[in-house]
């Protein structure tokens, strides 16, 4: 059953949603936005042992040069106190909406970018990554709460189009043979949304020949059966990332492919409406 539409009243102006017991908006001051490093300190490193140069062990955060210019979208669960009786935040997002200065974009490390935004002037385009969301609430109803967010930041700041590396834990695609080979053969990207994975750590995502589609979702983050429900498309080959552990996949979300039910649904719960569809 949706919940009522989100009430945008004047006092709260960077609340993006509410779903139920959480509530999603931007961090805006320093010790949300330490939170949220904190979080995914807690996930990446202490849960799946990275130890990348971003990993600051003594306040124990991880950040890196791109989060200065990245906003960072927050899903506090509001019937659940930390320490000091802060708000205690489960899930967060980084967007990115323009290059950083110096860097560029993220996902340009790893996937050749260099042909999709020329392929699409007219679309705004918008960077999403360090995705993370703390053990105890990795769910479907999570994942939702964090859309309808990423929802309502679109539509306040016009963005099209969502991108970024979608992240499989550990270095050994071999173990993921079964979810990369689903994506590749149900949801690649047609080459005009495509990018491709750089040479030297890029591997095929088309490992089997045939597929369970069941066992294939099971063994996928819910992050990533996330992107699926709003027809999210993924690039042909996977990046191994051997300094921050993981095996990626270029993931592309376009708000004008997603299901009207989608789009129904997530208008009900933020009451706002995509200005471009």
């Amino acid at each position: 059953m949706i919940e009522t539409a989100l009430q945008r009243a004047p006092a709260a102006p960077l609340l993006l949603a509410r779903l139920g017991q959480f509530e999603v908006r931007l961090a805006t001051i320093p010790a949300e936005r330490h939170a949220a490093f904190r979080l995914r300190y807690e996930v990446f490193h202490r849960e799946r042992g990275v130890d990348a140069p971003s990993m600051d062990h003594a306040e124990h955060v991880e950040a890196d040069a791109f989060d200065p210019f990245c906003d960072h979208i927050i899903v506090i669960d509001t019937r659940a106190r930390t320490l000091g009786d802060a708000p205690a935040i489960v899930g967060t997002y980084r967007a990115m909406r323009s290059p950083a200065p110096g860097l560029g974009w993220y996902a340009d490390t790893e996937f050749d970018l260099s042909n999709l935004f020329a392929r699409h002037p007219g679309l705004r385009f918008c960077e999403v990554g360090r995705s993370c969301v703390a053990p105890s609430y990795r769910s479907m109803r999570t994942i939702e709460a964090l859309w309808c967010g990423l929802w309502a930041y679109a539509c306040r700041n016009g963005i099209d189009v969502y991108f970024g590396a979608a992240s499989f834990p550990g270095t050994d695609p071999a173990a993921h043979a079964l979810a990369l080979s689903h994506l590749y053969q149900t949801a690649r990207a047609p080459e005009e949304w495509s990018a491709t994975a750089w040479p030297g750590n890029a591997l095929p995502m088309n490992r089997l020949e045939t597929v369970d589609r069941h066992a294939a979702l099971r063994a996928m983050p819910p992050l990533v059966r996330g992107y699926l429900r709003v027809n999210a498309v993924f690039g042909d080959t996977a990046y191994v990332d051997r300094a921050f552990g993981t095996t990626d996949v270029f993931v592309l979300a376009r708000f004008a492919a997603a299901p009207l039910a989608y789009r129904r649904r997530v208008e009900r719960v933020t009451g706002l409406r995509h200005p471009g569809l």
